[in-house]
């Protein structure tokens, strides 16, 4: 009876089996395979159209009449999946925001004055750099987004590594065994 208990604790942290992870890669799909490179970053890659998919290498088509590329599927190889197109518009009114923040901060200090109090209409230089900032910033906003909903980019999504790590909980003739599964 304990033995029944351990196994039925042990159960739930055992890992998937190596057959169960991963995602299987379909012919015909879009995929981006980049290698890690000495510093740490990723390649440029080859991106194309999977052709054939082997145990140790992805045979890939680029985009165009160009051959097929075979790529060795390595410890330090990733293979991402395009996932679609996306707009750019957050990054364009980002961009554009802080573009117009900016200038208009800049021009505003610099059309300021220097205000005396004998002065009737004076506009002193933080007040300028403000106003400017507000308004070149929110013009700036707007041609942004503008400009991002218009574009749009790809979209890629890593594809899950099959390296698995799990307890194994077995019968043996003197009881019941536990081990450890690795699989790559």
């Amino acid at each position: 009876m304990r033995y029944l208990v351990l196994v039925l604790a042990l159960c739930p942290l055992a890992g998937p089996t190596y057959g169960q992870t991963g995602v299987p890669l379909p012919v015909g799909q879009r995929v981006w395979v980049r290698t890690a490179t000495a510093s740490g970053r990723l390649d440029a890659g080859v991106k194309g159209t999977l052709e054939e998919v082997t145990r140790d290498s992805l045979r890939v088509r680029p985009p165009g009449a160009g051959p097929a590329v075979s790529v060795w599927m390595g410890a330090q190889t990733q293979v991402f999946v395009f996932t679609g197109r996306r707009s750019s518009a957050g990054r364009g009114a980002a961009i554009g925001g802080g573009v117009g923040v900016l200038a208009g901060a800049v021009m505003g200090f610099a059309g300021g004055e220097d205000c005396s109090r004998n002065e009737f209409l004076c506009f002193d230089r933080g007040s300028l750099a403000a106003a400017g900032a507000v308004a070149l910033g929110g013009v700036g906003l707007i041609g942004g987004l503008i400009v991002g909903a218009l574009s749009s980019h790809d979209t890629w999504a890593r594809l899950e590594s099959r390296a698995a790590v799990g307890p194994i909980v077995a019968p043996s003739r003197r009881g019941i065994g536990l081990g450890l599964s690795v699989s790559f």
